[in-house]
């Protein structure tokens, strides 16, 4: 079975009572005027390196626990990628787009932006040019939506299975 866009957003409507953050984080990779190899050579690398600044991510909050109990310590993490298609604005790099939850309470959104630029710039090599919200009550489904617009253009690869992280168990802290 195919995923569809209607597939993917269902299991993000799901996910969203545990979302709590929405976070966008830009690249150094631009597919304007590549062809498909180049994009596919740089959507296979940053998904890379986005793994590096996960994994970065997911020790920062937890420590060597993530790795030990990754279904209850690793974070809720959803990431979706923007700017995989040759696209008319040379200013758009390939990014992405963050649904996070799980996360120890007593952050602040400014602590979380600190610790993934941390990850995503210093460990992971990436553009600093990130962007956190809180999603409010009435503009969740919007962001849900958001982050998954390319695959309504046939894009269904935009949701990057591989370094997504989906606990069981959410914790309480």
């Amino acid at each position: 079975m195919k995923a569809t866009v209607e597939d993917i957003r269902d299991f993000l409507d799901k996910q969203s009572q545990h979302i709590t953050h929405y976070l966008v984080a830009h690249s150094y990779y631009f597919a304007y005027h590549k062809d498909a190899v180049s994009i596919e050579r740089m959507t296979f690398n940053l998904r890379k390196d986005f793994r590096h600044a996960r994994n970065c991510f997911n020790k920062e909050l937890y420590g060597n626990g993530a790795r030990r109990k990754p279904q209850l310590l690793q974070p809720l993490l959803i990431p979706t990628i923007e700017g995989t298609k040759e696209i008319a604005n040379p200013q758009i790099s390939i990014h992405y787009n963050i649904y996070l939850g799980n996360l120890p309470k007593i952050l602040t959104t400014e602590d979380i932006k600190t610790l993934w630029t941390y990850c995503w710039v210093d460990k992971a090599k990436q553009k600093n040019d990130i962007y956190i919200t809180e999603p409010v009550a009435n503009t969740q489904s919007h962001l849900l939506h958001y982050g998954t617009k390319e695959a309504q253009f046939g894009n269904l690869s935009c949701w990057d299975f591989e370094n997504t992280q989906i606990p069981l168990q959410r914790t309480k802290h």
